[in-house]
């Protein structure tokens, strides 16, 4: 009984001994793991998260290890737009119409009226008051706004040129899936076709669409100019790239975390603007260099244009009032900037 007795008490001794913390690299904390996925590369978007793993890295003594997946790795935007509020994914980069599977809110960026051009686009996006608005908006989806960035205005690649209205009746052409963007296309008398960024090379290669209206730098980065050398340069609305962390993710990171991810997501914008803009330079040297051809519509067709487009936004805002409450709010800050 006795030696029974010591010997239960040796294997509690030994189990307690083995939980005990020994010192040494076997026993070093692992880094946090952050996930930042986006569905192009090789683009602004790219660019922003390589520059992002650097400092975040940096910033916090590589406490946290940030992983990039670009060019759909983590699935598409409903599935990383589902990640973020789940917090499966950590951190997600895609222009802001591309999260309306969260909250249709999210497509207003986009809305024809907000910016003049991408230097204005840039100017609004500094302006404390419009990021408050954006910031408290994204939050209340359990998203975290981190960087806001400019991509380019939007274009038209086609299969065949086009340079007047009429030349786009009937065509189809790969929209997102907002309410906005489809309308603003269906005004100009063509076919909007939401389709998964994967999707799009391979559907203009067998006909199943006729062009893409999305920015140059994709059209480049996904060399269409074999399969939709023509770009008709609309220019009607922008894409504004949104950084966005998960709000179930990052509430349970320590408060210099928290800082270090929000500090480095804001000071990045500058610097990743200026590089978009020569690279704006570079990527349409390389479609025409590749064979591509730019169009402009008319002065005349250009402002018909934007009047349908205008027209198409008021419609969308009638039927959300929510969506309209947010487009008026960000519209005003944005009208004061020149």
């Amino acid at each position: 009984m006795i030696h029974f007795r010591f010997w239960r008490l040796a294997i509690a001794a030994g189990a307690a001994a083995a939980m005990i913390p020994t010192a040494g690299p076997s026993n070093a904390q692992q880094p946090i793991v952050m996930k930042f996925a986006t569905l192009t590369i090789n683009d602004v978007q790219h660019e922003y998260m390589k520059n992002f793993k650097t400092e975040l890295e940096k910033a916090t003594n590589n406490r946290i290890k940030v992983e990039i997946y670009p060019a759909a790795q983590l699935g598409g935007a409903p599935r990383q737009a589902e990640g973020l509020r789940l917090g499966t994914i950590e951190a997600a980069s895609g222009p802001a119409e591309l999260f309306v599977g969260a909250d249709q809110r999210f497509q207003v960026l986009a809305m024809a009226g907000l910016f003049k051009s991408n230097d204005h686009a840039r100017r609004v996006l500094n302006v404390p008051a419009f990021r408050k608005i954006w910031e408290n908006f994204t939050a209340s989806r359990g998203m975290i706004n981190i960087g806001l960035t400019v991509y380019d205005h939007q274009l038209i690649a086609l299969k065949a040129p086009a340079s007047k209205i009429g030349d786009l009746s009937g065509r189809r052409l790969r929209v997102l899936a907002s309410a906005s963007e489809q309308a603003g296309i269906a005004s100009l008398g063509a076919a909007p076709v939401p389709m998964s960024l994967p999707e799009v090379l391979p559907a203009l290669q067998q006909g199943a669409i006729d062009g893409v209206s999305s920015v140059l730098g994709v059209f480049v980065a996904f060399r269409y100019y074999d399969a939709a050398p023509y770009i008709l340069d609309t220019g009607l609305w922008h894409l504004i790239p949104i950084k966005m962390v998960s709000k179930v993710w990052f509430n349970r990171l320590p408060a210099d975390l928290q800082k270090a991810i929000v500090e480095t997501g804001a000071k990045l914008e500058t610097d990743n603007y200026k590089w978009q803009v020569a690279r704006i330079a570079e990527d349409r040297k390389a479609w025409t260099d590749k064979g591509g051809r730019f169009t402009k519509l008319s002065p005349a067709e250009q402002q018909e244009a934007e009047k349908r487009v205008q027209s198409s936004v008021q419609a969308v805002l009638a039927k959300n009032a929510r969506l309209k409450a947010l487009y008026e709010q960000l519209r005003d800050v944005a009208s004061k900037v020149n």
